[in-house]
């Protein structure tokens, strides 16, 4: 994903100031901190769940914007969302479980069609990822997106079940199940199930190509901004009347 990143950045006219890697030829550092971003104008991380609030702490003492694609800190936002915003040294934070512009689209499509369900208790409704061999977490930030998106609109649904179930599943519930396999797999699927039909509403990536744009276009725009956003904040500005 760094070199995904790095592609993108470059191709937009953008010169790559650092790199930070414990392991990579071409890092400029090795670890997080302060003296590491070697000027850089903003700072984009997708490494480890584990890192975000180092990396958060470095660029506010550095004075440096920061972009976070990491997924599986999610339960410290709140506490990272504290550091940005009492922070002396005011910086520009944005985050997301997902920079493809594709993939939020595909977030508004479920939204609107999980709202117009919402009166039609024939269809049941269920969803399912499949990520490469080597993604961390599971399920995928993305995933827990969908899941909140399905359980704001949806009235008969107050739950949902990620694990292996050997259990009838309660009416109430979503089952949303998660695949590993491959070397480059990206889908999303939410199901709307009737007796009658089926409607199945998909997201596929071809690539890291979306990701890597989608972090750098919201880099750009984080530029001259203090404060925390996400995704959706972006996405307003792309998009100002959804």
């Amino acid at each position: 994903m760094g070199r995904a990143l790095a592609h993108a950045a470059r191709a937009r006219g953008h010169e790559i100031s650092a790199v930070i890697d414990s392991t990579a030829p071409e890092a400029t550092a090795s670890s997080v901190g302060a003296g590491a971003f070697n000027g850089a104008d903003i700072a984009i991380d997708f490494s480890s769940a584990e890192g975000v609030l180092d990396s958060t702490k470095a660029c506010i003492e550095a004075g440096v914007p920061l972009v976070v694609g990491t997924t599986g800190w999610y339960d410290r936002v709140e506490e990272v969302r504290t550091l940005i915003e009492k922070s002396p040294q005011r910086i520009g934070f944005l985050w997301s479980s997902n920079f493809s512009v594709g993939v939020h689209l595909y977030f508004r499509i479920i939204k609107e069609a999980a709202r117009l369900a919402n009166n039609l208790e024939e269809y049941d409704i269920w969803g399912h990822e499949i990520h490469h061999a080597g993604k961390a977490d599971s399920p995928s930030g993305t995933a827990k997106t969908l899941e909140k998106i399905l359980l704001d609109a949806l009235e008969r649904k107050d739950s949902v079940v990620e694990d292996r179930l050997d259990r009838k599943r309660k009416d109430s519930e979503i089952h949303f199940s998660s695949v590993r396999g491959g070397p480059v797999n990206f889908g999303h699927t939410i199901g709307f199930d009737s007796a009658a039909d089926r409607i199945l509403i998909t997201h596929e990536a071809r690539s890291r190509d979306g990701y890597s744009l989608g972090a750098v276009k919201a880099a750009e725009w984080l530029i001259g901004k203090t404060g925390f956003y996400d995704m959706n904040d972006y996405m307003r500005a792309l998009l100002p009347d959804s």
